[in-house]
């Protein structure tokens, strides 16, 4: 390292004596609006008073956070590294004041659960409306968001607690309790040939058309792994692969297609007569559902939806392997 480059304990140093909340408004502001006149409009500010704004962190860093070019400012990659916390800050403030002003309106308090699709239409469909009804004076939040968007909302505050799948790396100040094993289900239309047979084989599968899922997640790797055999015919492909559980739905409802989906993500429809199940079973199991918390996040609120998911899960898990 060279002489002249401060040490990052020096840059934190001065980030915590002298930025302001200002300072991480502009950045996010002119990162969305890739202009410092916009931006200064956006938070109302003068624009000389945001130029000297951002040059005042820039400076704090030592190093540009923009690129200035004809069309406006692009961020550079100490710009990149900066924005995630500077949004997260900012949104943590957000839920904060907005539990205070909660606090201030009757509410015994606020509980911001974050999840995965899958443990929306899964877990948190059994859960939450009875939990709701226990504590009246609780306003609950759910987001929905990508598990490593949930990940950041934990470490931030943001929210809660999330329930997701484990992170492939699990940050120290951070746990994962696992609740619920997850497994591939082939779901259909309701009058879908396959739904009518006992048995399918895998040639009846190899024969239909899939909509198959996007490439990376675990039920794909299934799919896959189902049909990677020397010499095997390849199944016909729909030309959308989505994670979108209402597109899935509709294809699957108004299409001749079969998918491979999370049993934690379908079997409510499955039991609501929505879609059917096709009767395959797997010899796999996807990664299980779990919640993600923070040691910092230890209210009675979440204490009490950490463990109606415990009850709730062990249940399911009862049921499924009855």
């Amino acid at each position: 390292m060279s002489s002249a480059t401060p040490a990052s304990s020096v840059l934190h140093a001065r980030l915590v004596a002298k930025a302001r909340l200002r300072h991480l408004q502009l950045l996010v502001a002119v990162a969305d609006s890739g202009s410092v006149r916009r931006a200064a409009e956006q938070i109302g500010m003068s624009q000389p008073a945001a130029t000297q704004a951002l040059a005042d962190i820039e400076g704090l860093l030592g190093t540009p956070l923009f690129e200035r070019h004809v069309r406006g400012m692009r961020l550079t990659a100490a710009g990149r590294a900066m924005v995630p916390m500077a949004r997260n800050t900012l949104s943590a403030l957000r839920a904060s004041t907005d539990t205070v002003h909660a606090l201030q309106a009757g509410a015994s308090g606020v509980l911001r659960v974050g999840a995965l699709p899958a443990s929306v239409s899964g877990l948190l469909c059994q859960v939450l409306p009875s939990f709701a009804e226990r504590h009246p004076a609780l306003r609950i939040e759910v987001l929905e968001a990508p598990g490593d968007q949930l990940l950041a909302d934990v470490m931030s505050g943001r929210v809660d607690m999330a329930l997701c799948r484990r992170p492939r790396e699990l940050p120290a100040p951070c746990t994962f309790e696992r609740l619920a094993p997850d497994v591939p289900w082939i779901a259909a239309g309701r009058r879908h040939p396959l739904v009518r047979q006992s048995q399918p084989t895998l040639a009846d599968l190899r024969a239909a058309r899939w909509m198959a899922p996007p490439q990376g997640i675990g039920v794909r790797r299934v799919l896959d792994a189902l049909f990677d055999q020397p010499d095997a015919p390849k199944p016909e492909l729909h030309p959308i692969s989505t994670t979108s559980l209402p597109l899935v739905l509709e294809l699957l409802h108004s299409h001749r297609v079969i998918a491979l989906v999370p049993r934690s993500i379908i079997a409510p429809f499955v039991e609501w007569g929505l879609v059917a199940r096709v009767p395959y079973d797997f010899d796999a199991e996807l990664d299980s559902l779990g919640v993600l918390q923070s040691p910092e996040n230890d209210s009675p609120a979440v204490a009490a939806c950490v463990a109606a998911l415990r009850e709730a899960a062990r249940a399911e898990t009862a049921a499924w392997t009855a």
